[in-house]
């Protein structure tokens, strides 16, 4: 590929990703995506040849990536055991998945209370998981639309692509205002180091490149 050739898929992908800005803006309940991430993402990933697709394996991979990380949140919210999926703020569970179970439990945290509705594995606010449901067609808050909503966050803040290639570290900067567990998030909340995550990242069979 000649450069000039190149130069102007560079300028339709970021076109594209201009578009895109815009018209999740104008979504009910959507978080607006960082344009410099998204751009990023196609920079890196026109660099590594990758902008067109992958191979077979390389679609293995980024699934497994996107698993990992998955695993990788709910260790970090401590809701990656058995009753994860069904985990209140705070440790309590709920008995149903046929809606977000919209409860607000006060903790004390870092010596102050904290009263939140995040419930969950990825624990979603319930204002977060209304601005979701109308947006991706979910009918209930079982494992696999917690797992589904949680991957459209990540991709929302620009974050997918790195997850996909194993860029880890700029994939958990990306997703810190998400998460209060993430490093650097600063919502008062205990946070995991970095090398924790990704220790738990790459039990979970993640790689990292980069």
């Amino acid at each position: 590929m000649d450069r000039a050739t190149f130069a102007l898929l560079m300028v339709a992908a970021v076109g594209y990703v201009v578009w895109r800005d815009w018209q999740r803006s104008e979504e009910p309940g959507a978080q607006a995506p960082d344009f410099i991430d998204q751009a990023e993402n196609y920079f890196y990933d026109a660099a590594e040849g990758q902008l067109f697709g992958g191979t077979e394996d390389d679609m293995t991979q980024a699934q497994q990536n996107r698993a990992a990380f998955l695993m990788m949140i709910r260790t970090a919210e401590g809701t990656a055991g058995a009753d994860g999926y069904r985990t209140l703020f705070g440790g309590g569970l709920f008995d149903s998945f046929a809606d977000h179970p919209r409860q607000v439990v006060t903790r004390m945290s870092n010596g102050r209370p904290i009263s939140s509705s995040a419930a969950g594995a990825y624990q979603f606010l319930r204002r977060t998981w209304d601005g979701l449901v109308p947006r991706m067609g979910l009918v209930d808050f079982s494992p696999a639309s917690q797992d589904a909503a949680a991957i459209q966050l990540i991709a929302d803040v620009g974050a997918l692509r790195d997850v996909d290639a194993g860029r880890f570290a700029l994939a958990v900067r990306k997703v810190k205002n998400i998460w209060a567990s993430m490093p650097g998030a600063g919502y008062g909340q205990p946070e995991v180091a970095l090398a924790n995550l990704q220790a738990a990242y790459m039990a979970a069979g993640g790689v990292v490149n980069g």
